[in-house]
């Protein structure tokens, strides 16, 4: 006799009194017994049952009908039984068929799927995300069935869906970034399923510019206006729409005709000293710089026309003393610097209310080996401005004493390794064209400048020690970081983001130092939430453009510090020269940094000036920023 799941095994049998009997497995442990019929066909047949080594009790059958076969329910997984029928026909019963046993197996019920929707993820916007299910498992069976479905969200479009892997691209999101919630159903061969959850935190790229004004959105206050990127005076107009941008009550176009800033509300100063407001010179449409019957004052004097001695990337440029027969004081000077001697294309243009007599050119403003010509005019208390004067010319030092041999742009003594990665893209930044990477002269820090925004190059980059500014009301954390940028096809402004080996703290802030105006913050930088980069927006001559002039060139020394600041006020502290109305004598020449009363010390010895020349050829170190408000 043969035993096996679902099918029946016939047993023939000769006469009544012998009877084969055949089991199959059903489920939930039944057992199906069939026989072949006896001829003659008895009147019955009862079918026997006894468990394990029990012996079979025939006063009592489990069943007993005149057919040839039977299911019997009801027996217990794991325990033996054994079946035989016997024929029976009135009084007559036959004897046992052969024996039959049987073991109900033991039933082991389906175990669920487990669901894997895989780690939370931090993306940025416009970003493939792959959402990845391949952690699932079926210990039983096999997982035949995969459903992803958004379950929170800016809503987007998944892509296979009904696979182990799905994928979709990251939507744009606001500023603050977006967060993204998913679930995966997995189900198995026997029906059973299971259901795991996943998040993907989509962060505000610094690159992304969605109406394509080359600002990014982090720092576009009209994200999806191609016009406008700024609104000076939070009014809720774009600069470029808005015909006041100050709200001071002058327009910008006048305000910009006659030398005034039409981003600072200026229209209750008086800039010629005539006693009009420059409001009340708006209104009756009169000239706000020039007072009746002022006299400008004299030219600088120039005593040296070229400089023989090649200087330093940083040379301080003096004038002459001022005169002004009104004897009006004087109110400002105004310095440039150019590769053409009828300065048709200018390197830097600064007005300063601080260098009267003497200017110190901020780094990275001049490249080495190079001859520039610079001139100086002075401006009194009435507005009055003097002719420039005669232009002078010097020559920078060579790369190799500038100390880049190489010519990279970085200096040899900051490089780093070729491995570093500081923007953490997997790409050395060796092997990048839009970063350049330093050690920190301070805070033993890799900084690296990476540009953002189309048609700028960064060409060169430098770490600055912040020893030579005065005001220390301000600790940087890694001293400053410079650097230049080139914009080309038109393009004025350029957005940059500034990596850190290292975390900064929260409440860090990106600082400037103009000497005119002390410690600026730029309100506009955007920190990375991991406080490893910082997003700024510059433009060229603008607020951060060293060179204070639009000329396609951006120079900007900048770096990062906390909020703890010494009890003195920066906005209070100043540095360079002095100045009264009147005096006289003296010539425009470099110089390593004096102020007026060194060069009335000085007077008129020729034997001193030509020493003082010699000495002052190779220009000292000096960090200095340089105010753009007056251009």
């Amino acid at each position: 006799m043969k035993l096996f799941s679902r099918s029946f095994l016939n047993a023939f049998l000769a006469s009544i009194v012998f009877i084969a009997v055949s089991v199959s497995f059903a489920y939930s442990a039944n057992v199906t017994l069939q026989w072949d019929a006896n001829d003659p066909a008895p009147e019955g047949y009862r079918v026997f049952a006894r468990e394990g080594s029990q012996s079979y009790n025939y006063d009592y059958p489990i069943w007993e009908n005149n057919l040839t076969t039977c299911t019997l329910t009801g027996l217990t997984e794991g325990v033996t039984y054994h079946f035989v029928v016997r024929a029976f026909d009135g009084g007559l019963e036959s004897a046992d068929s052969e024996e039959v046993s049987y073991t109900p197996a033991d039933v082991v019920s389906n175990q669920a799927p487990m669901a894997v929707a895989g780690q939370n993820q931090s993306v940025d916007e416009g970003t493939s995300v792959t959402l990845d299910g391949s952690g699932s498992g079926d210990t039983d069976g096999t997982i035949v069935g995969y459903q992803w479905v958004q379950t929170g969200g800016p809503g987007i479009s998944i892509n296979n869906a009904t696979s182990v892997q799905a994928s979709f691209t990251a939507p744009v999101v606001g500023i603050d970034g977006g967060t993204l919630t998913f679930s995966l159903t997995v189900t198995d061969d026997d029906g059973s399923s299971s259901v795991s959850a996943t998040t993907v935190s989509v962060l505000k790229s610094s690159s992304t510019d969605v109406d394509g004004d080359n600002v990014p959105d982090i720092l576009d206050l009209f994200p999806n206006d191609p016009n406008e990127w700024a609104d000076n005076d939070s009014d809720g107009t774009g600069d470029n729409q808005d015909p006041d941008d100050d709200n001071d009550g002058m327009t910008d176009v006048w305000e910009l005709a006659y030398g005034l800033d039409p981003l600072i509300n200026d229209s209750a100063l008086d800039a010629d000293g005539d006693g009009l407001t420059n409001l009340a010179e708006f209104q009756a449409d009169t000239n706000p710089t020039t007072a009746p019957a002022n006299t400008a004052p004299d030219a600088p004097v120039i005593d040296g026309v070229t400089q023989i001695e090649r200087v330093d990337l940083t040379p301080v440029l003096v004038s002459g003393a001022y005169f002004d027969i009104d004897n009006d004081d004087h109110y400002q000077s105004q310095w440039q610097i150019s590769t053409e001697p009828d300065f048709s294309t200018l390197i830097l243009d600064e007005t300063s209310e601080i260098r009267l007599t003497a200017y110190t050119v901020g780094e990275m403003v001049l490249d080495v080996d190079t001859v520039y010509y610079w001139r100086v005019r002075f401006i009194d208390a009435r507005n009055g401005t003097s002719d420039w004067s005669q232009p002078s010319t010097f020559t920078t030092i060579a790369a190799d004493v500038a100390g880049d041999a190489n010519i990279d742009g970085i200096p040899d003594a900051q490089e780093v390794d070729g491995s570093v990665d500081v923007n953490e893209n997997g790409i050395p930044d060796s092997l990048e064209d839009n970063i350049m990477s330093v050690n920190t002269v301070e805070g033993q820090t890799i900084v690296g400048v990476e540009t953002v925004s189309d048609d700028v190059t960064l060409v060169s980059i430098k770490s600055l020690s912040t020893d030579a500014i005065p005001d220390k009301s301000v600790k940087m954390g890694f001293g400053l970081i410079g650097f230049k940028l080139y914009l080309q096809n038109g393009v004025k402004t350029a957005t940059v983001k500034i990596n850190f080996s290292t975390r900064v703290p929260k409440d860090a802030q990106l600082y400037k130092y103009i000497t005119d105006n002390g410690w600026q913050v730029y309100e506009s930088a955007v920190f990375a939430k991991n406080g490893k980069s910082v997003t700024i927006l510059l433009e060229d001559g603008g607020m951060g453009d060293e060179d204070g002039i639009e000329n396609g060139v951006i120079v900007d020394p900048s770096g990062i510090a906390s909020t703890e600041l010494l009890a003195t006020d920066s906005a209070t502290l100043t540095t360079g020269g002095t100045s009264t109305g009147g005096g006289g004598g003296g010539g425009c020449f470099i110089g390593t940094g004096m102020d007026d009363n060194i060069l009335k010390g000085i007077g008129s010895n020729p034997a001193l000036w030509i020493a003082m020349i010699l000495v002052l050829t190779g220009a000292v170190f000096a960090i200095a920023s340089h105010s753009s408000d007056n251009r």
